[in-house]
């Protein structure tokens, strides 16, 4: 009885370390500053860190991770009444903010592991990391001082026009773009919905883990079933997203879904549905 136990914990350890990734020391850091559509019509900058260990790296957006310790913070002081007054100040203060983060190089090296909230909801999924077939040209230009070269490659149903450096030996960049002899420094897609541009390249502070924020509060599922919920999500008008929102909490706590400009969806009647914008369209 004991010798079986002890192979049921042992697989049980196995699982668990299946579903995880061993956090390693960020060598390098680079920030982008992306011009982005994520809702039609309104273009904000964000700004985004890729953090690159030996042989993992992690994209992520830090004003979020500000926001939602900041938030967690006041909850904690004063409760569920206090986090809801402060939340359309801690979320102006943080603007514009994005909860995705991707892992690449994870739990294989030819993978990634793509961690985005769906209505209030942390959902996670691992995939093959795409190749891209790159087609390069002949055009340089210097970004942050480093000489690029230019590349247009297709993923996930948007073509990407990108500049990479070759004095930066490192096989990343933003988002999941990747492949190529040289560190992406900047990227745009063919539609003009996202910029990205490298404001800084630079040794990663020495606490730094290349580390996702919240991994627990990530739900597993598939790409498919990820991107299934995305578009079931945001196909639905604003009664139905407040209310589909508060049949996922079993607490009775007060919920509040602000929109876009700010206003309580469930009493402003004038408010429409955004149309949103995915670094992946399929």
């Amino acid at each position: 009885m004991s010798d079986m136990r002890n192979i049921y914990i042992t697989f049980l350890f196995l699982i668990f370390c299946s579903m995880a990734y061993a956090q390693e020391q960020a060598k390098y850091r680079v920030t982008y500053d992306c011009d982005a559509q994520v809702v039609t019509g309104k273009t904000n900058t964000y700004r985004w860190t890729l953090d690159i260990g030996e042989t993992t790296a992690v994209f992520y957006n830090n004003n979020y991770r500000l926001y939602s310790s900041e938030l967690a913070k006041v909850k904690a002081q004063g409760g569920d009444n206090a986090m809801i007054d402060q939340l359309p100040v801690i979320s102006g203060k943080y603007f514009p903010k994005n909860d995705l983060q991707i892992v690449v190089g994870s739990p294989d090296k030819g993978e990634y592991i793509y961690y985005k909230q769906v209505l209030n909801s942390g959902l996670k999924y691992v995939d093959a990391l795409p190749v891209i077939e790159w087609q390069l040209t002949d055009s340089t230009k210097t970004i942050c001082e480093y000489e690029c070269k230019q590349a247009v490659g297709s993923v996930y149903g948007r073509t990407w026009t990108v500049w990479y450096s070759i004095e930066l030996p490192l096989n990343y960049g933003p988002y999941i773009l990747n492949g190529l002899p040289g560190l992406i420094m900047a990227a745009r897609d063919s539609e003009g919905l996202f910029d990205f541009k490298a404001v800084g390249v630079e040794n990663a502070p020495e606490n730094a883990l290349v580390s996702v924020y919240k991994e627990d509060s990530h739900q597993k599922c598939t790409r498919k079933r990820f991107l299934q919920l995305r578009s079931e999500s945001e196909g639905i008008n604003k009664d139905q997203l407040v209310d589909r929102i508060l049949s996922q909490r079993t607490s009775g706590e007060k919920v509040i879904v602000y929109t876009v400009s700010g206003t309580d969806a469930k009493v402003d009647n004038e408010v429409e549905v955004p149309k949103y914008n995915h670094l992946d369209k399929e």
